[in-house]
């Protein structure tokens, strides 16, 4: 397994992904006035791929942006099945490049920026109730792992649901090249129904 055994995962999930505002500073070329929506889409792809590891399944953009100072148009991203708006805004416009920066609505996020420390997999799960479904928890931590060592594990999966109380843990399982690691997944805060959590993989394997 290329993961360091028994480090923290350094990535947001995909919880955390929708709720993230980053100011990427993109810039796209202008053949005229504007810039064309597929191609806003493609650059705030890439913009936040590089921001939290990984691209989002996808993104659309309703119109082109006009190459003006603090022209604005709405966008949707889509991510593990989850949609959120996201605007773009012209920062500033040079010769025919367009700098745009890009925030994503906070409404389903989580509440933590792009500069939280790395060694929490903070997930934003939304519990729905009185706990993360198991299934939920495994993808959140697939994910992570995926974003960490740029390889998805063979399989994740989660005996029990993770109680939505800060300091809650429980044990998953992760298979990857041949070999069994366990994991500890602890909900390290609760904020509105939402759970950040982190994921722990020990040391060695068991199997």
């Amino acid at each position: 397994m290329q993961q360091s055994t028994g480090s923290r995962i350094a990535v947001r999930a995909a919880g955390a992904l929708l709720a993230v505002a980053f100011a990427a500073g993109c810039s796209a070329s202008v053949g005229s006035k504007e810039v064309s929506k597929d191609e806003v889409a493609k650059q705030a792809s890439a913009a936040l791929g590089k921001q939290v590891g990984r691209e989002p399944d996808d993104i659309t953009c309703e119109d082109d942006l006009k190459a003006e100072v603090g022209a604005t148009i709405r966008c949707e991203l889509t991510d593990g099945g989850k949609k959120q708006g996201m605007t773009v805004t012209a920062k500033s416009v040079d010769g025919d490049k367009v700098n745009m920066d890009f925030k994503v609505d906070e409404a389903a996020g989580a509440g933590s920026s792009a500069d939280e420390p790395t060694d929490a997999a903070s997930t934003g799960t939304d519990t729905g109730g009185q706990s993360v479904n198991r299934a939920e928890v495994a993808r959140q931590g697939k994910a992570a792992l995926t974003a960490q060592v740029g390889k998805a594990p063979d399989a994740f999966s989660c005996a029990e649901d993770l109680p939505a109380e800060v300091g809650a843990t429980i044990r998953c399982q992760l298979a990857s090249e041949g070999k069994q690691y366990g994991v500890t997944v602890t909900a390290k805060s609760v904020v509105n129904g939402k759970v950040s959590m982190d994921f722990k993989v020990d040391d060695t394997a068991t199997g």
